[in-house]
């Protein structure tokens, strides 16, 4: 069922609609809170915020438009965690009483992981646009070939197949990047 049809139906307070927009919805909501909070919450947390965004998308069913949910939910979902961050944000320290090591395990590890995601994002961002976004859809917001194909107006075969070829180009172009 399409987010519109869904909509007119939470608008009259239909519980299964909700429960139908959460099940689609909510690895991407999770996601984004995840990303948001970058480990300053843990998983009961983002569960928490999770359902905060869908309480209000109950209540506000009214003012959301119906062709763009998916983005009224994420910005929702970034403005909870903007506020749950800064609920718990501490008084800051003063920067002569914090006590840093003289050298610190990691920091060539880390180097080479943060090259290693440069390279990836540059290799993603050269898909041609449809494919990237079935890319990231896939691996960054954790939607299924099914729901994306639903979304996207494509046979979920085609979303497999545009996945398994974005995945050689990627690997061929990340192989050409560590060799140079």
């Amino acid at each position: 069922m399409r987010d519109a049809a869904l909509m007119e139906r939470l608008r009259q307070k239909d519980q299964d609609a909700l429960e139908q927009l959460t099940t689609r919805y909510r690895s991407y909501v999770c996601t984004v809170l995840s990303n948001m909070l970058s480990g300053f919450g843990g998983w009961a947390d983002v569960e928490e915020l999770c359902s905060d965004v869908f309480l209000a998308l109950w209540q506000y069913a009214e003012s959301v438009n119906a062709g763009k949910v998916k983005q009224w939910l994420g910005t929702v979902a970034r403005n909870r965690a903007k506020s749950w961050l800064r609920s718990r944000k501490t008084l800051p320290m003063d920067l002569d009483e914090i006590d840093l090591p003289d050298d610190r395990p990691g920091l060539e590890e880390e180097a080479v992981r943060e090259e290693l995601a440069a390279a990836v994002r540059r290799a993603v961002d050269s898909l041609r646009p449809k494919d990237r976004e079935i890319f990231l859809r896939y691996y960054f917001y954790l939607q299924t070939a099914e729901a994306i194909a639903a979304e996207m107006d494509l046979p979920p075969a085609t979303v497999r197949s545009r996945l398994s070829r974005g995945r050689e180009i990627l690997r061929k172009k990340l192989e050409k990047e560590i060799r140079t």
